[in-house]
């Protein structure tokens, strides 16, 4: 597609001129006869480069520059003005202009001032996938496991990032589900950088860090005056991540009403600012996380049905750190050598009692837990290897005394031997809560006090399966 040039001109001669040349060329132009229509196009259709005189009718060229800035980043701007000087120009490239051309402009120099503002411009967006393709590299090396959960989990990641090409669009949305601290965040990135949006950008922002009476302001930008505080226009972070992802942390903690234009803007893929008169056609990546149970917030009345299926089309379940065997041995190790680098510190290693210790605990803060602990551990260690006390995790769990589970069927521990084959007492209180539960998978992870995709993870890991009818009746 030919590069677009936006003509921001009140003299029409000139501006025609400019245009028809530039076109002889092979270069799309649009032309605009204000700074206020100047505006309008670049927030519909974002040029790769915009020509600006500094004496417009209404708003002045400086003050269209600021604002193709703000709304359009990726926009090369030249300034023209016939009462120009050294100052001035000066002025212009601080505020972010490429280049500046006086008038009367000379056709030749303006084609060679727009040729290299283009060649800037693909060298800028080639250096941005480069980045991209590093991060891409770096962000599945981050996540770390050889379980058989986190290797489906980066399959799954990779084929959901190729549907990202499909059409050129911006892809259909995804859902990561996941408990507190199981690295929600950091699949997300990994979606992006592996997704052909690689290049743009990567907006993050959790929804519950931001005030609700903020947050829509923050995600959907507000126009000049419709706050009080409100002196200049502001883009929201839609905008922002234009070409790119949009990450939505904790969404199920976010207000009715705003749940209620996020659906909007999935559904029709505009987005209009608060106090705006217009919508806006976005190509934004929507990812979302949350580490609630948003089918039990819908019952509450907390979350909305709709919004619900239109994010669950695709789901990413993020196993917590318990379910993952080894793994935790691979992360420490990871841990050590990062926050060994970080602080300046030997190498440390684990004794064979601290990796003992480690695959014993819970981690009910998961991966974001285990980190902390190692890093505490490389700041106070005072020699390597390191020890199981050295960790100083709880070890209130050695000191509980055994639950028991009574049941039809019965739960059976033999503790004869000295040792708890954990595994098959989970089993077993699966099973025990789904026969209470009459094989009603919400009940029983309501009794089993967990959320539904944690309940089936565990009876598809035990490949559990429901009486048939006959077996029922005899029983």
């Amino acid at each position: 597609m030919p590069p677009l040039v936006l003509i921001v001109e009140d003299e029409e001669i000139l501006a025609e001129a400019i245009a028809l040349y530039l076109e002889r060329y092979s270069y799309t132009t649009v032309v605009a006869a204000s700074g206020e229509e100047g505006l309008r196009r670049v927030e519909e259709q974002s040029p790769e480069v915009a020509l600006i005189d500094l004496r417009l009718p209404g708003i002045d060229g400086f003050e269209v520059l600021r604002r193709v800035r703000e709304l359009s980043p990726g926009t090369e701007v030249v300034m023209m003005t016939a009462h120009g000087g050294v100052p001035t120009a000066v002025e212009a490239m601080k505020q972010g202009a490429f280049d500046y051309l006086s008038k009367p402009v000379d056709l030749d120099e303006l084609r060679v001032v727009v040729d290299k503002a283009l060649a800037h411009l693909r060298m800028h967006r080639e250096l941005s996938h480069l980045k991209a393709r590093s991060a891409a590299d770096g962000a599945l090396a981050h996540i770390i496991g050889a379980s058989a959960p986190m290797c489906t989990l980066r399959q799954q990641i990779a084929r959901l990032a190729r549907l990202g090409a499909v059409g050129g669009g911006s892809g259909p949305t995804v859902l990561i589900r996941g408990e507190t601290g199981t690295g929600k965040e950091l699949v997300a990135r990994a979606l992006h950088y592996q997704s052909p949006r690689a290049a743009g950008p990567f907006i993050d922002i959790n929804c519950t860090a931001i005030p609700a009476t903020l947050l829509e302001a923050e995600v959907f930008g507000y126009e000049r005056g419709a706050y009080t505080d409100a002196k200049t226009a502001k883009p929201g972070l839609f905008e922002a991540a234009e070409g790119g992802t949009l990450f939505l942390d904790e969404i199920g903690h976010m207000d009715l009403a705003l749940q209620a234009k996020i659906l909007k803007v999935i559904e029709e893929k505009t987005v209009r600012r608060v106090g705006g008169l217009r919508a806006k056609t976005i190509n934004t990546r929507i990812v979302a996380a949350t580490n609630r149970d948003l089918e039990a917030a819908i019952t509450e009345g907390t979350f909305r049905a709709d919004l619900y299926y239109r994010l669950n089309v695709l789901t990413l379940h993020i196993p917590p750190l318990r379910e993952r065997g080894a793994d935790v041995l691979l992360l420490a190790r990871h841990f050590l050598e990062h926050f060994a680098r970080q602080y300046g510190s030997p190498p440390v290693l684990l004794s064979p009692e601290a990796e003992a210790r480690l695959l014993s605990y819970t981690w009910p803060g998961n991966v974001r837990e285990l980190a902390h602990v190692i890093e505490r551990a490389v700041l106070m260690q005072e020699g390597t290897p390191l020890l199981a006390k050295d960790l100083g995790l709880p070890s209130a769990r050695a000191e509980e005394p055994p639950v028991v589970v009574a049941s039809s069927g019965g739960v059976h521990v033999d503790f004869s031997t000295g040792r708890i084959v954990l595994d098959e007492v989970e089993r077993q209180l699966i099973i025990t809560a789904l026969c209470t539960a009459g094989w009603n998978r919400a009940k029983a992870a309501q009794l089993l006090g967990l959320s539904k995709d944690t309940l089936r993870y565990r009876i598809e890991k035990y490949h559990l399966q429901a009486p048939d009818a006959s077996t029922t009746a005899a029983s």
